[in-house]
């Protein structure tokens, strides 16, 4: 591989402070599995990658319908869902809705690269954990999981 092109999950760990979140090596490691719902395949290679290194098992689909069919099979075994906010096939909140009806504790992030302040502050009083904002940085992404999942 050409040593000037970066993998693109190499984007996630430039912070926006100006420094490089490499050199603080991770420290958080924990377990469980997450599902990951993106119809984009370079961020759910990104999320994919940054959560496997802190221990989870990552579950990924591409549209609302994969992602109902995988959390029906495995809904006790997810700890938090990350889900975009449009898919192709019908937008997050459908999906979020539809997997509380499953497990109504289910813990659930949405992402968007869109949202306004308001409509963020509306989803988290709507049920959402937080809302993840595209495109996102690896300290602060860490630690709106760790706030998610109460660690």
């Amino acid at each position: 591989m050409d040593s000037d092109r970066r993998h693109p999950a190499d984007a996630a760990f430039d912070d926006p402070s100006g420094t490089d979140a490499r050199s603080d090596p991770l420290s958080w490691h924990t377990h469980g599995t997450l599902l990951v719902v993106d119809d984009d395949p370079a961020v759910r290679e990104v999320m994919t990658s940054l959560l496997g290194r802190c221990g989870f098992t990552v579950l990924t689909a591409h549209d609302g319908r994969s992602a109902m069919e995988l959390f029906r099979r495995r809904a006790d075994d997810i700890r938090l869902a990350f889900i975009d906010f449009t898919l192709p096939d019908t937008d997050g909140e459908a999906v979020f809705r539809s997997m509380r009806e499953l497990r109504p504790e289910l813990r659930a992030v949405l992402c968007s690269g869109s949202l306004t302040d308001e409509v963020v502050d509306e989803k988290c009083r709507a049920g959402w954990a937080t809302v993840v904002r595209k495109p996102f940085h690896l300290v602060p992404f860490l630690r709106t999981i760790r706030m998610a999942l109460g660690e």
